[in-house]
């Protein structure tokens, strides 16, 4: 399935009530916001089925059905538990691709990290006197202040 892209695809109503169905399984509160406050139903609900539109139908299936938001996903819970978990899965991964979610959370996000050096792993690189003309120029940085 290809991935689906609210912003051409599907008009304001159908945002609105990704948005209402959003906010019953992410209401917000303890200094975080709700889905509709992350705009989950905005740019990053596009983000999140751009990076995985397999969720898309699921999204497409759980929009078009009628009733209540809170009925609708409790009776998806039972009835297809397969398509309640793609859905809540496009949710909560729209909502925790924005920014100000990661923040509110205090994680800053997937950054690299510097590994140390294994054991013997200096002495490796120093054999044969191979950095030896590095060694000997020593730092030629300039400090800046």
């Amino acid at each position: 399935m290809t991935a689906l892209d609210l912003s051409t695809e599907l008009g304001d109503a159908s945002r609105a009530r990704l948005a209402a169905l959003a906010d019953v399984l992410i209401p917000g509160g303890s200094g975080l916001p709700s889905a509709s406050e992350a705009d989950v139903a905005g740019q990053w609900i596009n983000r999140a089925l751009a990076a995985n539109g397999d969720l898309a139908g699921a999204v497409t299936q759980v929009l078009a059905t009628p009733g209540a938001p809170d009925e609708v996903l409790s009776d998806l819970r039972l009835s297809h538990p397969d398509v309640f978990e793609r859905f809540a899965f496009a949710v909560a991964g729209a909502y925790f691709m924005n920014p100000a979610v990661r923040d509110a959370l205090g994680y800053p996000g997937i950054a690299p990290r510097r590994l140390p050096a294994a054991d013997g792993e200096a002495e490796y690189f120093l054999e044969d006197d191979v950095l030896a003309p590095v060694v000997d120029r020593g730092s030629i940085y300039r400090r800046v202040e």
